[in-house]
């Protein structure tokens, strides 16, 4: 108990110092805000295309919006490594804004299904550039190179609660009021994003420690890099990857997670209005213990830092995305659907925290953003199958076997890259993460880390 007591203290103490940062804590008010909208949209364009089309709509749409950004991804992630990081999230905060607004004209209007489909595609593209960005300025705002893992807890957590706050935001507006006003919502949420982003200012030199600021100075991108031409950046996030067989099965781990998630599109809004007959409300609510559950989650990810195993436990809850899909199939009730999306939830802070807080350490800061929008891009492409395979399935083998059989396959699919991910902890972690890491002064030396490069 003393143990749990010790890192339940140490990850409120890291949340907290993250929050002293001026810096860090406005550009996650400005995250959670748009996050929130997210959720918002999320679920109002799955409402509205189960409405107009059926599951048959709800799949269709998302598969056509996963593979439009999988095929953006890598190109609009080299704005965040070629201009200012808070320009490119301003611009795609009011590029958004634009778009949801005049989605919420046309719903209004009841005018033509596939000029709202047309919208929800293009928002997704527009926003595939902020999320790199916004992941790729954390460690230019941190001022010790402890900040970074609470920074990307901090980071996980909050989009959690804009998936708890979102929908449930969403379930009471499509109750009570109407889908126009959900998405003009959703419009305002833009504007608050926007207008905090332009606020932020980096720490001063004098805040920052000196190992911190000797590792930004090395990271910056040299002359070459930045007269190589648009596609060449573009492709460097993969070469990145490629050079390094565990950081590829680590990709592929994540992927995995991906297909999960791009079926959830589908089989959660199926589950709840098809096979649980417990309308938007419940929607809304078995949503919303997703958010909780990766709340929770973001908690423990922060607390099993100190096993220095982050590889290996980003790969089982990868497994824990997949395995709670067996459980709603088994056991078809209210009861097992909110218990699955609560472990979903929970192993979802635990993938995105770790995967996202490794590659923080062992790429560059100058090809962080491509690195990241070459794992965007392998995210929505595994997201695009997921949902297309769930479709599919719904339609062939039923909602209930369908969700038995991805959820199998991906458990079983995840096994034999364990033993990848712990040589990545051998490696990356031989003597624990604060023993391994520590410097004099007790800060951590992230950039020393590095996946030793394959042949």
């Amino acid at each position: 108990m003393s143990l749990v007591r010790n890192e339940l203290a140490s990850s409120k103490k890291a949340m907290v110092d993250v929050f002293a940062n001026p810096a860090l804590r406005r550009i996650f008010l400005a995250f959670g805000g748009s996050l929130i909208g997210d959720g918002v949209f999320a679920l109002s364009a799955g409402v509205y295309a189960y409405r107009t089309g059926g599951p048959t709509a709800v799949g269709g749409l998302a598969v056509v919006r996963y593979v439009a950004m999988a095929t953006v991804a890598p190109l609009t992630s080299t704005f965040a490594d070629q201009y200012s990081r808070k320009v490119v999230m301003v611009v795609s905060d009011t590029v958004r804004l634009v778009l949801v607004t005049l989605a919420a004209i046309l719903v209004g209007l009841h005018d033509s299904r596939w000029l709202v489909y047309t919208l929800v595609v293009v928002v997704g593209l527009a926003g595939t550039a902020f999320r790199p960005a916004q992941a790729s300025i954390l460690p230019s705002l941190a001022r010790e190179h402890d900040e970074l893992a609470g920074a990307n807890v901090v980071s996980s957590t909050i989009e959690s609660v804009g998936f708890f706050a979102g929908p449930a935001v969403a379930g009471f507006m499509l109750a009570y009021a109407n889908m126009t006003i959900a998405l003009a919502f959703d419009a305002a949420t833009f504007v608050w994003s926007a207008l905090i982003v332009l606020s932020v200012r980096p720490p001063a030199p004098e805040e920052r420690s000196d190992e911190l600021i000797a590792h930004l100075a090395n990271s910056k991108a040299t002359d070459d890099d930045k007269a190589q031409s648009f596609l060449i950046r573009a492709v460097e996030g993969f070469r990145a990857i490629h050079r390094d067989r565990d950081l590829q099965t680590l990709v592929a781990l994540y992927i995995l997670q991906c297909v999960v998630a791009g079926a959830s599109a589908v089989f959660t809004v199926a589950i709840a209005l098809r096979l649980l007959h417990v309308g938007t409300s419940g929607l809304g609510l078995m949503e919303s213990t997703l958010g909780i559950g990766g709340i929770i989650g973001g908690f423990i990810a922060l607390m099993l830092v100190e096993r220095a195993r982050l590889a290996m436990d980003f790969g089982i809850g990868v497994m824990i995305w997949a395995a709670p899909l067996l459980i709603i199939a088994a056991f078809p009730g209210l009861g097992a659907a909110l218990f699955m999306m609560w472990l979903i939830g929970a192993a979802n802070s635990i993938v995105d925290v770790n995967a996202i807080t490794v590659l923080q350490h062992v790429v560059p800061n100058e090809k962080l953003g491509r690195v990241l929008g070459a794992l965007e891009a392998g995210e929505v492409a595994g997201m695009a199958l997921g949902s297309l395979a769930m479709t599919v399935l719904i339609q062939w083998v039923g909602l209930r076997e369908g969700l038995a059989l991805i959820g199998a396959v991906v458990t079983l699919a995840v096994l034999p890259g364990l033993p990848a991910m712990r040589r990545i902890d051998e490696v990356a972690f031989p003597e624990g993460v604060t023993r391994r890491l520590a410097g004099p002064h007790g800060h951590l030396h992230f950039h020393q880390l590095r996946f030793r490069q394959t042949r």
